[in-house]
């Protein structure tokens, strides 16, 4: 049994609900919120806020390259699904040289926005991204490529109604007449990935620090980069 936050016409109560019930959209909304830092959302942005470079290896699943200076990265995973579950604390970030990007200029490398989408998508597991709230009036500010994304069943009705008729997180699960925990999923992912903007309220981002970077590493690496 988890403590979560229900919201009935208006009204805030706590109550305890089993994890598997569902909340119905004609009648109540539950809301439960995740950190960036439970997942690896909170990584990704602190390479984009400093535009870091970094390398991220998780032990028996590979690893993956994220340049935040061009906003680009390239897995070397066989399942990115499963990679992009793991939690903070079994993952290894190494901060890479920042005077060359190899992912510039490499065709296979992808958009920022798409592993974004991804880590927030799987870390929220129908919770709402910390920082967002239920009442949040939301535009979709443009379309993501969704052939490349994970998504819910909803997820496109979701951002067609975000996209031509801004509406609140509340709303949209009362008009669609689907779980708010769909929306709060597809909604935490649209927001990591850059994708939306509350209209009604300023959303307050989390102060980020950059990942610290491991003198002996950066300097091979420099080394390296000047051969």
């Amino acid at each position: 049994m988890t403590k979560k936050q229900v919201i009935t016409y208006g009204r805030s109560y706590w109550a305890s609900k089993p994890d598997t019930m569902m909340p119905d959209p004609a009648e109540k909304l539950t809301v439960d919120f995740f950190s960036p830092a439970d997942c690896l959302v909170d990584i990704f942005s602190r390479a984009l806020s400093y535009s870091q470079n970094i390398h991220v290896k998780a032990a028996g699943l590979g690893s993956l390259t994220f340049s935040g200076s061009s906003r680009r990265f390239l897995a070397d995973t066989q399942d990115l699904a499963d990679f992009l579950r793991q939690p903070p604390q079994r993952v290894q970030v190494s901060v890479l040289s920042s005077k060359t990007d190899l992912l510039a200029e490499n065709p296979a490398a992808r958009d920022a926005e798409e592993l974004l989408w991804q880590a927030a998508f799987y870390g929220s597991n129908g919770r709402l991204l910390q920082g967002c709230h239920w009442s949040d009036v939301v535009q979709l500010k443009r379309w993501p490529n969704l052939t490349r994304l994970p998504t819910t069943s909803n997820a496109f009705r979701i951002l067609a109604i975000f996209y031509q008729h801004p509406t609140s997180v509340y709303l949209a699960s009362r008009l669609l007449k689907i779980p708010a925990a769909e929306v709060y999923q597809v909604y935490s992912a649209a927001h990591a990935a850059g994708l939306t903007r509350a209209v009604n309220r300023e959303i307050s981002e989390p102060q980020l620090k950059p990942h610290r970077q491991r003198a002996l590493l950066s300097s091979l690496l420099e080394r390296l980069s000047i051969r």
